[in-house]
């Protein structure tokens, strides 16, 4: 996989920044220069997995056989206002729907008068004075596993799921090119998308990407071009390479409900007689870039118990608020049920926001 190393090469930063060393990490376990990538990262992902489905850890447990699980999450941001005005404040909220149901959501903000949308709280900054703001969402939710069958199956409802450009998702020439090809003769639209999900498992790795990394190339191309993605990236070609097709699919975002809950994207499909349908390129990593048979069919049509806060095009949080322009780094580490992740500016290290996220099973 030689665009692995190339990548990395042309990655700009200092010692010991924290994409470099993900992204070095697993360039390694590929090489097979190192082994911590598959004894540890892979490992610990397959544990986690497992632990959240209640499997005993020996092989990827079965997503469409879980019973409804209630949770308990609570999703707090710490913002830094000391260095520029924000008007506006952003947290994302849970979305209530076959997944996800019963939901009771309690909110705070520090007195800020508040504005409730399907996946986010926004809070209204009065003016300058402020150092510092803590918006906060208690959320007891019950859980099912994302599968398609039996849910929402019929005629897809909008057009908006086959638009050409949308955000990261650009059916450019070279992407239809790439679904023709993959797609072949295939009839069955759920064929047409493994395969497409297996060339992102075979042909390319999912790491870290730097935020300004495109600069002003479509999201789609970069990808092709590198054969590297993220979770949203690759979620995004992916969902390109459907629409090239004529199969509708959108973007999800959320959260991973595991013991280190994190920020999360995946895909959903439109097939006929089965309704959206999921497909996640965590596989990659619980597969050890697609190589563990076992565990490269995980999350192919049905997905554990997820916290989804975003469809797009229609429904998402938007940016957090403060302004993201200039370097910055992203640190995330777990903490006592969950995890904190911290936005820091580059090179003084301050304080962008802070989210902190638990998850307790109830």
């Amino acid at each position: 996989m030689p665009a692995v190393r190339e990548v990395l090469d042309a990655m700009p930063g200092e010692p010991f920044d924290p994409v470099e060393v993900v992204n070095g990490m697993i360039a390694a376990g590929l090489r097979g220069d190192s082994a911590f990538w598959r004894a540890r990262y892979v490992a610990t992902g397959r544990r986690l997995v497992s632990a959240l489905c209640g499997g005993g850890g020996h092989g990827p447990p079965d997503m469409t056989d879980l019973p409804p699980q209630r949770f308990r999450v609570e999703i707090q941001r710490t913002f830094d206002l000391s260095r520029a005005p924000v008007r506006r404040l952003r947290l994302p909220l849970p979305l209530e729907g076959p997944h996800l149901t019963d939901l009771e959501v309690k909110v705070g903000a520090g007195g800020l008068e508040v504005r409730l949308t399907p996946g986010r709280m926004e809070a209204l900054v009065a003016g300058p004075g402020q150092d510092a703001v803590t918006l906060s969402a208690q959320a007891a939710f019950v859980a099912r596993p994302v599968s398609p069958y039996g849910l929402e199956a019929g005629p897809v409802p909008s057009e908006a799921w086959l638009a050409p450009v949308e955000g990261p998702i650009r059916v450019t020439p070279a992407v239809a090119a790439l679904a023709d090809q993959l797609a072949g003769a295939r009839r069955d639209p759920f064929d047409a998308v493994m395969a497409f999900r297996d060339h992102l498992l075979d042909a390319m790795a999912c790491g870290r990407v730097y935020a300004d990394a495109l600069e002003g190339e479509a999201a789609t191309d970069w990808v092709l071009a590198h054969r590297w993605y993220d979770c949203r990236l690759g979620s995004a070609l992916l969902a390109a390479l459907c629409r090239a097709r004529g199969i509708p699919a959108r973007l999800v975002g959320g959260y991973l409900l595991w013991e280190a809950p994190s920020e999360h994207y995946w895909m959903e499909a439109w097939i006929p007689d089965r309704g959206w349908t999921p497909f996640d390129l965590l596989a990659w990593d619980l597969s050890a870039g697609g190589r563990d048979r076992d565990w490269r069919g995980v999350y192919a049509g049905a997905l554990d118990y997820r916290l989804t806060t975003q469809q797009f095009p229609q429904v998402f949080t938007g940016p957090p608020g403060p302004s993201m322009r200039g370097p910055w780094h992203r640190l995330s580490r777990m903490t006592a049920g969950g995890t904190e992740t911290r936005l820091i500016s580059i090179p003084d290290g301050a304080l962008i926001y802070a989210e902190r996220l638990s998850v307790v099973r109830a």
